[in-house]
């Protein structure tokens, strides 16, 4: 269940350590790295679905560097990935934030799935790891075509979804080298 998926209505429906998205999220990592206990490493980092009100909380950074400290895990082997929606406000607003996940070890991710509206600048492009597009949306989005451009570029790691194995030659020359759960040619 995400953060977001709970009903509430009004202060008195959620309880305080529910409606703060740090702690919520901070405890989503202990989970985390309870279950991966023993796996191997090669399948790392680990992609963590991360609120969009955490990214905005003042202490997301601090609280889940304190929950893995208290894992096996090392905040590398772990990758927050925010929707792109994350990324609407100022620009001094989720840079910062990013900036400060980044000086903990964590690596950060942008989910452009369904929209693609996170500008890459300069400072974001530094510190994004990871973006994560669908593959049926490339063709009719040079938009989206400008984004993976400029993320290629600047080394960022796209990965598409929905993609087909036939089409491996062309996401390859667009920079695009990643895909989960590729399609079977039918």
């Amino acid at each position: 269940m995400a953060f977001e998926e709970r009903v509430a209505f009004g202060p008195r429906t959620m309880p305080n350590e529910v409606a703060n998205p740090a702690k919520w999220l901070s405890e989503q990592l202990i989970r985390i790295a309870t279950a991966t206990h023993g796996q191997p490493e090669a399948l790392r980092p680990i992609l963590v679905p991360a609120p969009l009100a955490s990214l905005s909380h003042a202490n997301t950074a601090v609280a889940c560097d304190a929950a893995i400290r208290r894992t096996s895990l090392c905040p590398q082997e772990i990758c927050l990935e925010f929707a792109d929606a994350a990324f609407a406000g100022g620009v001094a607003d989720y840079v910062g934030r990013v900036s400060l996940l980044r000086r903990h070890g964590f690596r950060v991710a942008i989910d452009m799935r369904k929209s693609w509206q996170t500008p890459l600048n300069d400072s974001l492009r530094l510190l994004i790891d990871t973006i994560r597009v669908d593959a049926r949306t490339l063709d009719a989005n040079p938009d989206l075509l400008d984004i993976v451009e400029v993320a290629d570029a600047s080394g960022v790691l796209i990965v598409a979804e929905n993609a087909h194995w036939r089409d491996g030659d062309y996401f390859a020359s667009l920079g695009i080298h990643a895909a989960t759960h590729p399609k079977a040619d039918a």
